[in-house]
């Protein structure tokens, strides 16, 4: 399980956080768990994206991305743009 920070999904710190995500993901045989349970905020467009291009890699790995300790507003926002049936959310 990966645990997300605030930092990680900021601008600043995107670019390093796709890396590690990206360097994991492409090393690994199992699905990739990424715990939210600490962030506070909501994600932009650019975070979005990223766990898109995140799910996509897995799935041609028959893989999956699964997130944990989504907070509501950013389920709300998964909601809104119908990812929720696309992402893997579990509690």
């Amino acid at each position: 399980m990966i645990k997300i920070k605030n930092e990680d999904i900021s601008f600043d710190g995107l670019s390093g956080f796709r890396d590690r995500i990206m360097s994991i993901i492409q090393n690994t045989t199992e699905d990739v768990h990424l715990d939210f349970s600490e962030i506070t905020m909501s994600l932009d467009s650019a975070t979005i994206g990223e766990l898109m291009k995140y799910h996509s890699t897995l799935e041609s790995q028959n893989l999956h991305l699964k997130l944990s300790g989504v907070n509501k507003l950013i389920r709300t926002v998964f909601r809104l743009n119908k990812l929720d049936t696309i992402l893997h959310l579990v509690d």
